[in-house]
């Protein structure tokens, strides 16, 4: 992997912290990129380096993720909430559009800003998502809602995923965390893909370590896009699509195959990988498929 000199950064937006990596002359061609559920702003370091280089590159952490802020008790981990924050970031940037990059969840924050602000999106690259990744079934919703509420009370009351004391660790070493990491979250990923996330996600407390993401967003969301939804932000999408989907990954039975239907303009790879390919060997042919697409 190559190494490409980077630059850590807090933007502050209404009182609410998002910790950002830039890569690339700042001038350069504007990319944000957008991570999935539970990973952060290193999920595209080894990709980026191989990206060309008139382009500015500009990795969040979302919201309770990473080194980002955790949201107060009173609000909720939403994908409209993410998107809402990506286009904070945006302004906060001075960008009046951008090219967006995404994996997994990050599709599904992208597909609402491209979808119903197309202006402020001119191309999107997608890496093994095809939108909102979490659907419920409308005849369900009501069930949903009440299964996330009592979840939430259950994890408090047990303390569970996180919801213990501050200075409780976890893991008594990073190594630990790491092996974790490895096989506990959507399709395993190796090693030295799961250190690349640690990195980032994990917090040193007295009696060891522990994550540093906040717990609530591994608990259902007490309200989730349907399908017809999730279709609707995709088929209203105006700009070109790049996905590039892995054989292993999420979608290599087919599932939501019906979704690519409704892009208007776009280009869809399948190549060897799992669901975190861009952080895996893949992340080569990733980076002349965008090369490609993007021919700045």
């Amino acid at each position: 992997m190559e190494t490409v000199a980077y630059t850590e950064k807090i933007i502050e937006i209404d009182g609410f912290r998002i910790a950002i990596k830039i890569w690339g002359d700042q001038s350069g061609t504007p990319v944000l990129a957008i991570h999935g559920w539970l990973d952060n702003a290193n999920s595209f370091d080894k990709l980026i380096p191989l990206l060309s280089n008139d382009i500015c590159i500009v990795a969040i952490d979302l919201a309770g993720h990473g080194w980002s802020d955790h949201r107060t008790q009173d609000t909720s981990y939403y994908l409209w909430d993410y998107a809402v924050d990506a286009l904070k970031v945006i302004e906060k940037l001075g960008w009046k559009k951008c090219i967006i990059l995404a994996h997994s969840m990050g599709t599904g924050v992208a597909s609402i800003i491209a979808g119903a602000m197309p202006n402020k999106v001119t191309k999107l690259i997608f890496i093994d998502g095809l939108g909102a990744p979490f659907v419920v079934e409308e005849e369900n919703i009501v069930t949903e809602f009440r299964k996330s509420v009592q979840q939430l009370k259950m994890a408090r009351k047990t303390k569970l995923y996180g919801f213990s004391d501050p200075d409780v660790g976890y893991f008594k070493t990073k190594e630990e965390a790491v092996h974790d990491r490895m096989d506990n979250v959507i399709g395993k990923i190796s090693y030295d893909a799961s250190l690349c996330l640690v990195e980032r996600s994990l917090i040193k407390v007295s009696q060891g370590y522990r994550w540093r993401f906040d717990p609530r967003i591994v608990l259902s969301e007490c309200y989730r896009m349907t399908e017809q939804q999730a279709q609707l932000f995709i088929k209203n999408i105006q700009c070109e699509t790049l996905i590039v989907l892995g054989k292993q990954g999420l979608f290599a039975d087919g599932m939501y195959t019906s979704r690519i239907k409704q892009f208007k303009n776009a280009t869809v790879h399948q190549i060897d990988g799992g669901h975190h390919l861009h952080l895996e060997e893949a992340y080569r042919p990733i980076s002349t498929y965008i090369n490609q697409f993007l021919k700045i």
